[in-house]
């Protein structure tokens, strides 16, 4: 019976949207392990695993803000939001012409965004595995915020890798959504 009420009170679940950011999802991780294993010289499963790892905790807080941010924006961007999660399309209303700028600077700030989680996400990960790969100094991190790098300084190899893995996974959905938003278009 509680099955039967949790539908119930959910008077839409948008499967074809699960079903589709599922598919996204494992397309990211199998590219972000591709590149964390070549990169970082990890194993196959290591690099599964630091993907398929980073890329769920990346999904479930983007969700987390997501759902938070939505609650805040005017009805009409609700709505558009809305049309889009479920439909695939945005609503036609006035503010329909000025969504293309939105969206492109929604995703930007989703992709350093998510760089950014994912680079803290391997480092923590990769600590509390016992193989990190961030060696920690013996000496105090205060003069690393007091003092501007040397131009000698070099960033470290797993920043690049994730950043490298970020955006090859996200030129990957972005091809995938430009793809179903083509094909929906002929249909």
């Amino acid at each position: 019976m509680p099955v039967f009420t949790l539908f119930d009170q959910t008077a839409v679940l948008p499967l074809k949207g699960i079903i589709f950011q599922t598919v996204l999802l494992l397309v990211a991780i199998v590219l972000e392990a591709i590149v964390l294993r070549q990169r970082l010289r990890l194993g196959f499963q290591p690099s599964i695993r630091y993907a398929a790892t980073i890329n769920l905790l990346t999904v479930v807080l983007g969700w987390i803000v997501f759902l938070q941010v939505e609650k805040l924006l005017p009805i009409p961007v609700r709505t558009q939001i809305i049309s889009y999660v479920m439909f695939g399309n945005f609503y036609a209303n006035p503010l329909s012409g000025n969504l293309n700028v939105a969206v492109v600077i929604a995703g930007l700030v989703t992709f350093f965004l998510t760089f950014w989680v994912k680079v803290v996400a391997l480092e923590w990960l990769t600590w509390s595995v016992g193989t990190p790969i961030v060696q920690r100094d013996a000496t105090s991190n205060v003069s690393r915020f007091r003092y501007r790098r040397s131009p000698t300084q070099t960033t470290s190899p797993h920043v690049l890798a994730v950043l490298q893995a970020n955006a090859l996974s996200f030129s990957a959905v972005l091809v995938l959504l430009l793809l179903r938003y083509g094909l929906s278009q002929r249909l």
